[in-house]
């Protein structure tokens, strides 16, 4: 009997999408109504602004984070080669490697959906990193919250959650103070 729940939900201009567990799912979306409750109403938003920028721009916790999401230079401590972004610092484990590289895709090549190959082709090319099975470190990753996997076997794509872009901005940060 297959105990996995999955819910996508829009309000307005805010998306969620959790799959896990029952209790897993809930705790997610309780968390999510409490940040779309908390927030301002919008206003209209700036002309002036494009919309590559507003995807781009992510707000984590003033306290999470040191240096602001848009003055990050990603490209000190990453880079990009065709579909694949690979690292030029080595990160301390694994785990946060993808979350660096998934970042790079996010932010570098506005991919939100990543594939395993291209994970895998990056932490090759960064060396250093062990790792036996990437969907086994990926599903580790999705357990603690910080990306949604969607997709069966093979096909299997990889998306940050915005708690997994604020911890993997606030890894950049720290590995950035160590190459600057």
């Amino acid at each position: 009997m297959d105990t996995s729940y999955r819910l996508k939900i829009k309000v307005g201009e805010h998306e969620f999408e959790a799959e896990g567990s029952r209790e897993d799912v809930r705790e997610q979306f309780q968390a999510f109504k409490e940040i779309i409750m908390a927030m301002p109403t919008a206003a209209a938003p700036n002309p002036q602004t494009s919309a590559a920028q507003q995807q781009n721009r992510v707000e984590p916790p003033a306290d999470k984070l040191d240096v602001p999401p848009a003055e990050l230079p990603l490209n000190k401590i990453m880079k990009t080669d065709g579909r694949m972004i690979s690292l030029t610092v080595r990160p301390r484990t694994v785990e946060d490697g993808i979350l660096l590289i998934l970042l790079g895709q996010k932010v570098l090549r506005q991919s939100d959906s990543v594939t395993g190959g291209e994970i895998i082709d990056g932490l090759k090319t960064t060396g250093g990193l062990t790792f036996d099975r990437i969907d086994r470190t990926m599903e580790r990753i999705g357990k603690a919250g910080d990306i949604i996997v969607t997709g069966e076997n093979r096909g299997k794509r990889y998306r940050m959650t915005n708690a997994g872009v604020a911890k993997a901005r606030q890894i950049a940060a720290d590995l950035l103070a160590i190459v600057a």
